[in-house]
């Protein structure tokens, strides 16, 4: 049967029988004798192995006859042992399956050498290292001048090689992250791992410190080593992007969504089993995101990255920047570059306000002296020309705050902002004031409802008709209330949980 499936003529083949030893490796035990040719598989598997759920046979194929009379050596066991070869290759990173050999027991290892370059096509005084692979993680040298009995080698033990190196060449491996020895390989083998690499995209916007046009957006898979450092990895990473290592961002990912965690930071001392955090998760895939700076990892850690929505005349306008900073910067300096770099003023005499903004809420109004440090990284800040009529305002004038709902007043949305309450000024000049700044149509404004709001969200609030907004009692704490239909679709909704 297995003549005919692999079409070789069955004098040329002669089957082994497997045994698992004590160090948990399966190696070959006995051929299956001759006299066996009419007998059950099932009769062969209960005489010659000790399993009782199947077998598995090694198929040893002979390549020539010895003599020209017989395929398969007949000398007795106990001075022919057959070993199978394995040749690494240092500048190939490669292990190279080649075949099988029979050696003398009592022969010495350096008798071998010869036949070893031959199969390699070397020259046969070519100076060769070679080793016992008793299991993956146990590799052992072999001397060459001691036997194979002494060496301990068995019927199917497996038996590497390779050229041996100098110190320049091992140097010359070394420096390009190479395994240079057979043990190194097979530690390097344990320790492979596959991580893919996706490029951290944003969703609204490309940060200024990245180059993304000299990206192609691809995802690409590696093998590297668990024990790599920091710089190893952006190193490889780094090679198949050409680009600089120093100016490569790794960001984990989430173990169940794959989306982008945190920021992974330069440091020596972790390895890349930190960095995937694997010590104690084992995901389906090892996933790290990648980003390619116009600048420096060593200058990014004494930077600070700030994103700020610019609001033109209307809160309709609105643009994103990014800004990169000193840590020991100021929110001043945010104001000058903007200023200075960023946006056009109607006057070279105007302010800028820069606020916070959480839940559709203006949190904080920033001062100018706070250090950027201690804005959060996450916090979402808009920025804008102060309007005339605030900055003119008399002292019977007074500004506000204006936010966005629908309904209900914790169904927020839309960009708050300040709004000067004109004294004596009617609700229909107020609301003629609210559009422009709003940038709606007459149409569309037909559609809010305005209305006073107090500090407590479960306060009630007091819709608008025709009333003076300055001749209303107002808290310090109480806001105007824009009552509209949101039409971006990203009105906050509220979640009840009644227990």
């Amino acid at each position: 049967f297995a003549s005919r499936n692999f079409n070789i003529p069955p004098e040329r083949v002669r089957f082994w029988v497997f045994v698992n030893r004590q160090n948990r490796t399966v190696r070959l035990d006995a051929p299956i004798p001759e006299l066996y040719i009419n007998t059950s598989m099932e009769q062969i598997c209960a005489n010659m192995t000790t399993r009782r759920n199947g077998m598995e046979l090694y198929m040893e194929v002979a390549d020539k006859p010895i003599k020209r009379k017989k395929w398969f050596p007949t000398v007795p066991k106990a001075s022919r042992i057959i070993v199978f070869l394995k040749y690494f290759d240092p500048d190939k990173q490669t292990l190279e399956g080649l075949g099988h050999l029979y050696i003398q027991k009592f022969g010495k290892v350096g008798d071998i050498t010869r036949v070893l370059c031959e199969k390699k096509e070397f020259p046969p005084d070519t100076p060769l290292k070679i080793y016992e692979e008793v299991k993956p993680n146990m590799i052992e040298e072999m001397h060459l001048e001691f036997t194979f009995q002494q060496s301990e080698i068995q019927d199917g033990d497996i038996i590497c090689f390779q050229k041996a190196l100098t110190e320049r060449e091992i140097q010359e491996h070394r420096s390009v992250c190479r395994c240079w020895n057979i043990p190194h390989f097979y530690e390097s083998l344990a320790l492979r791992i596959v991580v893919s690499f996706k490029p951290k995209l944003e969703d609204r916007y490309l940060k200024p410190e990245l180059t993304y046009e000299q990206v192609s957006y691809s995802e690409f898979d590696l093998i590297l080593n668990k024990k790599w450092t920091y710089d190893q990895v952006s190193g490889a990473v780094a090679t198949h992007l050409n680009t600089d290592p120093l100016k490569l961002r790794f960001t984990t990912a989430h173990s169940t969504s794959s989306t982008p965690k945190s920021v992974i930071k330069r440091t020596t001392a972790h390895t890349l089993s930190e960095m995937l955090q694997t010590v104690y998760l084992s995901p389906p895939a090892y996933v790290l995101f990648y980003e390619m700076l116009n600048i420096s990892i060593v200058e990014l850690e004494t930077k600070k990255f700030i994103e700020i929505y610019w609001l033109g005349n209307t809160v309709k306008d609105e643009e994103a920047i990014d800004l990169c900073l000193p840590k020991n910067a100021i929110v001043n300096d945010i104001k000058k570059i903007l200023k200075n770099e960023k946006v056009t003023l109607s006057s070279p005499c105007s302010r800028i306000r820069l606020f916070e903004v959480h839940h559709n809420k203006i949190q904080k109004e920033y001062t100018g002296t706070e250090p950027i440090e201690r804005i959060q990284e996450h916090a979402t800040l808009y920025a804008e020309e102060i309007p005339h009529d605030e900055i003119y305002a008399n002292q019977n004038d007074r500004t506000i705050q204006v936010y966005h709902f629908t309904k209900d007043p914790l169904c927020l949305h839309g960009i708050p902002f300040k709004f000067v309450i004109k004294n004596g000024e009617t609700l229909a000049d107020t609301k003629v004031r609210l559009r422009h700044r709003l940038g709606m149509s007459e149409i569309d404004f037909l559609k809010v409802n305005i209305a006073i709001m107090p500090r407590t969200s479960y306060a009630k609030s007091t819709y608008l008709f025709g009333d003076v907004l300055s001749e209303m009692k107002l808290s310090n704490e109480d806001c105007l209330g824009l009552d509209h239909p949101d039409k971006t679709g990203r009105t906050e909704k509220v979640i009840f949980i009644r227990g």
